[in-house]
């Protein structure tokens, strides 16, 4: 009985150091045409490892030799880890980067549990792992292509949070962008405990889940909160005070503890303007993110 059950405890420390090892390994690539996709870029799908577990993303190439800078465009999700969910049907397709800058190299994980990638939602920190061994995934194909410490967050919504976790845990990022961003459970409990009769808002009716998620993120190596002191890079909100997904105050609480701890933040609101950011602001939301990246060092976007 000891025997076996030293057996099954070698194979489980092995069977963790192998996903471990092989983060961010290459399992397949393929190069894809979609119509109308921009001539100057070759489009990718790949399939990566992450803690084990097949993840796809789609990476775009500009068809030049030369060496680029690296965007990594981040897509929303659940805030929760759920293991009933897989492949959940949001995320990135080749005909949403078609039209990709042909400027830079770009890169857009579709993390665990979600379009063709293999698992469960994970919630923030195993997204941001996955995000991250996809950037493994994407330098060790074209590691040549990608200029060294030029690296440029965007996220959305769930992927706010994935890119200020993700600057927290990189060196070599330069500026981040988030719109509509989850800034994390502290930020909400806050904001819901000190506005206990607010119920018009879809995050309220998470209340007693987001204390939930608030010991599992703390439990995982610390709140976004927590990481503001190890974020280095330039922050750039942007937030419509009529989106029904995130509560507008609690990006307005953040950006303020960012500017408490002496971080280079900036926050533009757009009144009335929803979740994405995809109404009347669509345009005027675009340049502000052009020309934050252009006065980190991305020209020519």
């Amino acid at each position: 009985m000891l025997i076996s059950l030293t057996i099954m405890i070698m194979a489980t420390l092995l069977s963790g150091c192998q996903s471990a090892s092989n983060d961010g390994e290459i399992i397949s690539k393929e190069l894809i045409k979609v119509p109308g996709q921009n001539p100057k870029l070759n489009i990718y799908q790949i399939f990566y490892y992450s803690e084990g577990t097949k993840v796809e993303a789609l990476l775009t190439e500009p068809v030049w030799s030369g060496e680029y800078p690296l965007v990594i465009n981040l897509h929303g999700g659940k805030l929760f880890r759920e293991e009933s969910i897989s492949h959940y049907d949001f995320g990135y397709t080749a005909e949403s980067v078609s039209k990709a800058s042909h400027r830079v190299i770009t890169l857009y994980p579709n993390y665990r549990g979600y379009m063709e990638s293999d698992g469960h939602l994970q919630g923030l920190a195993g997204s941001t792992l996955d995000a991250q061994n996809a950037v493994k995934a994407a330098k060790s194909m074209l590691g040549e292509k990608i200029k060294e410490d030029s690296t440029y967050l965007l996220g959305y919504s769930f992927g706010g949070g994935v890119a200020l976790r993700m600057a927290s845990e990189r060196r070599d990022v330069k500026a981040v962008a988030a719109v509509g961003s989850f800034v994390g459970s502290d930020e909400y409990i806050r904001w819901l405990d000190e506005n206990p009769k607010n119920s018009s808002l879809l995050i309220a009716g998470w209340r007693y889940q987001l204390k939930e998620l608030n010991d599992d993120v703390h439990n995982n190596n610390g709140s976004l909160l927590d990481r503001i002191p190890d974020i280095e890079a330039p922050v750039l909100f942007l937030q419509g005070t009529g989106d029904a997904n995130v509560i507008w105050q609690t990006v307005q609480q953040y950006a303020d503890d960012m500017e408490k701890a002496d971080k280079t933040v900036n926050l533009v609101m757009f009144p009335n303007g929803n979740h994405a950011l995809d109404d009347q602001y669509r345009e005027p939301a675009n340049e502000e993110i052009v020309q934050w990246f252009q006065k980190y060092g991305l020209s020519k976007w």
